[in-house]
């Protein structure tokens, strides 16, 4: 312990000290008191009670001198001095008795207040303890309570709150407990507190992503449903403005078109997809420099999600698929919108490849399923069907900037299956067709039936006007074969371009693959089918009746060209041709033809009646009463070819008759030049004459200028050998103005049968008349042999 240095007390402090107390015995003791109090505790404190007695002993005795000093000069001063010094003397005895007395009693009062001053001192030192134990209570109070608000915002979904908070604890350290056990164990179980909201943000994203899986459908089937009605509305204006009818949906035209109109299928009326806990997983991720770990958990997550839509439908059947492709599609859609939203929205979370990742595989599990579905489905309404669900979801996603390309191939695919079905169905519909037709004309009992039939079929100009003039019940000129294929041939276009309506045609001529289709359907099973039947065909009447429908087939196949043009999907020009039009033509030659078979096979009936007498001495027929056969013959051609082939137009009647006639004609010539007739004389050529007279006379009143040169080789022959003009006829000038159909091989042998006749008669005349007509026979026929 420090010894505390003794203070001094001077002459002067002394007196100055005395001069504070008032010494007057009037005064009272506890004033006296007051007034020594600070200097008996001053002497107390430095323990200088002796000192300060000395000290005031030598003061006195120092004033006492000077007061007998003083008293020298003046005794009487001296004295009262003394008297004065003794008073005070005695009062500094009593002063002195009292100092002790005061010194004892603040002894003692010092020590109660040492006492008093340690206990305090303690207790200080206990409450400031206190005080700390309570501030480091409170400390910790405030960091479990941190803590637990961390807990309790990880519950709350407030995650981010709850990093923050763990991370003002790691960067806000409060000093008191900073060197703690408890504050160590606090930063000890921070990572098991980022641990936990790791898990919780991922166990809320993990929920938002099944939530989004349910919604996925919804949203899908919104944009589904807005596209189609996009579509339609294209459609409609495609329809009126036929400008733009080339343009398809997504098209330049089209987004002009449609700028105006702002849809959002994940957040409308019907639903709104709340991105925010797949963003705070995502801030919360690289806030714990984890988003590579989220970024693999995602992708892997969406692709399980994907596979499962996928995998639940590589059991459709062609009978569940019609009910299962659209809901396929749903999910699908709204699974892809969402890709591109996290895309567009966390370009730096989601990238291009995981997406592109994402659909590819898709593309290969629809193909997958949607082979799965068709296999062996023969019903082409099945791919109309799934051609629309595909060809929307393609539409819809490809405004979301989609690589399509996969599944148009898939639409190609789709189209050209479909086109194999429906060839095969439609040729099956036109085979039953052309095989049920009775070959008579359709009858029509009202208005009603007449605009149904002519509004489905193809007709020449003016003449529904002129059917429509005509009462009923009517005969239509064509059989019921015709309105049926028409009606075939338009469900067969407007279901191909049902199909092709909105497909990508870049990759296929659609145009020319229906061209094709179409030409084959009307050549092998319309044309061809016809012509198989004619062979077994001998009733005329039907035969008529096919050649008026195959008259109306090629006016439809004109017509055709021109639909086909307007119906074109690409703006390639050019004319359109249908090859079926040849094929028509063909089986319209091979109709005439069998019509012309019929008849000859007729005449041949007649011409087994013909009894020509070859040697006759005066003509047996005149124009005027020809042979019977020939009356009967032509009477029968007349009435036959008027009433059979009525319905005909007049060139295909003149047909008939020219081909009839020139059988006639042929059968003369062939009868006159055959063997069968060896001679013949010139009463015998008058008879055949007279006969081709009458045919030629009956034939005029039919008013057909086109059949006066059917039998100019038969009459002119004959004529020639009648007239004596066979000299004339080797003149070529003449021979080529005037006998140019005469043949000079058939002239030389009827020459030479004549003159054979001539011989058989005998006589110098006749003789000489043999011998003419073997020299005219000889000229003649060197004129073939040129």
């Amino acid at each position: 312990m420090i010894r505390k240095t003794r203070p001094t007390f001077t002459s002067a402090e002394l007196e100055m000290q005395l001069q504070q107390i008032n010494l007057d015995p009037t005064s009272s003791t506890t004033e006296n008191l007051e007034a020594l109090a600070p200097l008996i505790k001053s002497i107390q404190d430095t323990d200088s009670e002796q000192l300060y007695l000395r000290s005031l002993d030598k003061f006195v005795e120092e004033k006492e001198r000077e007061i007998e000093k003083i008293c020298e000069g003046n005794y009487e001063d001296f004295v009262s001095s003394v008297s004065t010094m003794l008073t005070i003397r005695q009062g500094t005895g009593h002063l002195r008795r009292r100092i002790g007395e005061l010194d004892g009693q603040m002894g003692d009062v010092g020590r109660a207040l040492g006492e008093k001053k340690r206990a305090l001192l303690e207790q200080k030192k206990v409450a400031r303890n206190m005080d700390d134990a309570i501030e480091t209570l409170q400390t910790c109070l405030r960091l479990l309570d941190l803590i637990h608000r961390v807990g309790e915002m990880i519950r709350e979904g407030k995650y981010w709150g709850a990093l923050r908070s763990i991370e003002d604890l790691l960067h806000l350290p409060p000093p008191s407990i900073s060197q703690t056990p408890f504050y160590a164990h606090i930063l000890s179980s921070l990572p098991s507190l980022r641990l936990s909201i790791k898990d919780a943000v991922t166990a809320s994203t993990k929920t938002w992503l099944f939530d989004v899986r349910e919604s996925g459908a919804k949203v899908g089937k919104l944009a589904l449903e807005q596209m189609a009605a996009r579509i339609k509305k294209w459609r409609a204006k495609r329809e009126k403005e036929g400008g733009v009818r080339l343009a398809r949906v997504g098209g330049a035209l089209e987004l002009v078109h449609n700028e105006r109109v702002e849809f959002d299928p994940l957040d409308n009326e019907e639903i709104q997809i709340d991105f925010k806990p797949l963003y705070q997983c995502i801030h919360i991720y690289e806030a714990l420099e984890r988003k590579p770990e989220l970024q693999r958990s995602f992708q892997e997550d969406r692709k399980t999600q994907a596979t499962l839509i996928l995998t639940s439908r590589l059991s459709t059947t062609p009978e569940t698929l019609l009910s299962t492709l659209p809901l396929l599609m749903q999910e699908l859609v709204g699974f892809f919108i969402i890709e591109s939203h996290v895309l567009r929205t966390m370009p730096d979370f989601r990238t291009q490849r995981d997406v592109d990742e994402l659909w590819d595989e898709m593309c290969k599990r629809i193909v997958e399923v949607m082979g799965q579905g068709l296999k062996g489905c023969g019903e082409p309404e099945v791919f109309l069907e799934s051609k629309t669900n595909v060809l929307l979801f393609v539409q819809t996603l490809e405004g979301y900037g989609y690589n399509i390309t996969e599944l148009n191939g898939l639409l190609i695919t789709l189209f050209e299956r479909y086109s194999e079905l429906l060839l095969r169905k439609f040729s099956t519909d036109f085979d039953q067709i052309v095989s049920e037709d009775d070959n008579q004309p359709m009858m029509v009992n009202d208005q009603e039936e007449f605009d149904q039939v002519a509004g489905v079929c193809w007709l020449a100009t003016g003449e529904m006007e002129s059917l429509a003039m005509q009462g009923f019940p009517q005969a239509m000129p064509f059989s019921q074969t015709y309105p049926m294929c028409c009606i075939n041939i338009r469900n067969f276009v407007d279901q191909f371009y049902q199909f092709t309506d909105g497909v990508a045609q870049q990759h296929l001529d659609i145009d020319e693959v229906l061209r094709k289709s179409l030409d084959g359907l009307l050549s092998d099973h319309v044309s061809n089918q016809i012509a198989r039947r004619l062979v077994s065909m001998s009733n005329l009447s039907q035969i008529a009746q096919v050649v008026i429908n195959l008259e109306h087939f090629s006016t439809a196949c004109d017509e055709l060209e021109g639909v086909l043009m307007n119906l074109r999907a690409s703006q390639r020009g050019g004319p359109v041709h249908l090859s079926s039009c040849n094929s028509f033509a063909r089986t319209l030659a091979t109709a005439q033809s069998r019509i012309d078979g019929i008849i000859n096979s007729k005449l041949e009936s007649f011409f087994e009646l013909a009894e020509y007498n070859w040697m006759p001495t005066r003509p047996q027929s005149t124009a005027a009463e020809p042979s019977t056969y020939v009356f009967e013959m032509i009477t029968f051609l007349t009435a036959y070819v008027d009433s059979v082939l009525i319905g005909l137009n007049e060139s295909v009647k003149t047909r008939a008759y020219q081909n009839a006639l020139g059988r006639i004609n042929k059968w003369l010539m062939e009868m006159l030049c055959g063997k069968e007739v060896a001679r013949l004389n010139e009463m015998a050529l008058s008879s055949v004459l007279a006969d081709v007279t009458f045919i030629e006379t009956e034939i005029k009143r039919l008013g057909k200028s086109d059949l006066n040169n059917v039998f100019d080789e038969v009459k002119h022959t004959i004529n020639i050998i009648l007239s004596d003009a066979v000299s004339a006829y080797m003149e070529p000038s003449i021979r080529s103005m005037s006998y140019s159909s005469v043949k000079p091989i058939r002239l030389a042998v009827i020459l030479a049968k004549l003159g054979k006749a001539a011989a058989i008669t005998g006589g110098q005349n006749g003789m000489l008349k043999a011998e003419r007509r073997r020299r005219e026979a000889d000229e003649v026929a060197k004129l073939a042999g040129r």
